[in-house]
């Protein structure tokens, strides 16, 4: 894939919303994004066994989540250490699917991850472009002010929050899909 799907004028009448589904387009459908999803639900039946089982991918089972990662990992810097491990990214895997499966989000990877730029590389949950609409930017700003998660982001902030003041900080995130008023 090249660089064209970033570009106005790639195609006729192209415009800012053009591009902006293009690129979603690309995100969601490429062999990076399938190999890592392939990979992750092929390791997910150990990782379920390992870790306790009945892993129902409902909202509460974040905190199970939350509760594992604090238990396994040390630090952020552990967990960056360990990002390539199967405990890491089936973890990843399962905060993105709970999303999926409880607020109708996709997976996304950029299939052409940038050198100088770690989180390209790493895939992320959004709401689909076709609720681009739903999510107004309440300043104006950004036309795609669609909600999205990186899930190893979001174990990186259970790490670095105080757990007896943020439990539940996964399950949280979830809040965050409740679209905005579309005539903002």
């Amino acid at each position: 894939m090249s660089h064209e799907i970033w570009e106005y004028g790639a195609a006729d009448d192209d415009d800012e919303h053009a591009v902006a589904e293009r690129i979603d387009a690309a995100h969601a459908d490429n062999p990076r994004l399938s190999a890592w999803l392939e990979e992750q639900r092929g390791a997910f039946p150990e990782w379920s066994r390992r870790h306790g089982g009945g892993w129902d991918f409902g909202e509460g089972s974040l905190d199970r989540v939350e509760a594992l990662v604090r238990e396994q990992v040390a630090s952020p810097e552990d967990l960056l250490a360990r990002e390539g491990t199967p405990l890491v990214q089936v973890a990843c895997w399962y905060v993105g699917e709970v999303h999926n499966r409880t607020r109708g989000t996709g997976w996304r990877m950029d299939p052409e991850p940038a050198d100088g730029h770690p989180w390209s590389r790493r895939p992320y949950v959004i709401v689909p472009f076709e609720r681009l609409d739903a999510f107004p930017d309440p300043e104006g700003i950004d036309f795609d002010a669609r909600p999205q998660h990186r899930p190893l982001s979001s174990l990186l902030g259970v790490l670095r929050a105080d757990p007896a003041t943020a439990p539940g900080a996964l399950r949280a995130e979830l809040q965050d899909y409740e679209p905005g008023d579309a005539g903002a």
